[in-house]
């Protein structure tokens, strides 16, 4: 196989990080409400299940659109990777590490408030409470450049330590 036709490490990364916070985004809150039903109901697996897919486009649950609603914030980070990081090899590697920095630090902010969000409706169910899956998106697009600034900072941070040989300053 040639070079031309492989992928490059950082092409790679950028596919699998494209692809994964799409699909596990998608399924999240699908995989939180099986986990809730087995644990804080005590069902089995297989009961858990059954009860996903009886309530997936049920009148009143709509799993199938709170998982849509929950995946489109990261479709928007993931388009914003590619653009960001992009296809070229131009970038230096301390341009390409602090871009994937500020990608990183958006990608576990907007996962750790759609997790607390997801688990929190489930935790304490009300009618209101469920108005929550149509802010989510918004949210987390608002969290994105402040998830994308914070990542870069912890990074700017932690280089200015090594650089001053491990003592803050």
């Amino acid at each position: 196989m040639t070079d031309e036709a492989s992928p490059s490490r950082p092409t790679g990364l950028i596919l699998s990080l494209y692809w994964s916070s799409i699909l596990i985004n998608l399924s999240l809150p699908w995989g939180l409400l099986t986990l809730f039903e087995i644990s804080a109901h005590r069902r089995t697996v297989g009961e858990a299940f059954r009860h996903l897919s009886l309530h997936f486009f049920a009148p009143g649950y709509h799993y199938f659109l709170i998982g849509l609603l929950s995946a489109a914030p990261f479709v928007v980070w993931a388009v914003f990777l590619l653009f960001h990081l992009g296809w070229n090899d131009r970038l230096e590697p301390a341009q390409r590490s602090r871009r994937m920095a500020g990608i990183l630090g958006s990608l576990i902010l907007m996962l750790g408030v759609s997790f607390w969000t997801h688990l929190s409706a489930l935790m304490y169910p009300d009618a209101q409470g469920a108005l929550v899956y149509f802010l989510l998106p918004y949210i987390l697009i608002v969290l994105l450049p402040l998830g994308y600034g914070a990542g870069r900072l912890i990074l700017a941070f932690v280089t200015m330590i090594r650089r001053d040989g491990g003592e803050p300053a």
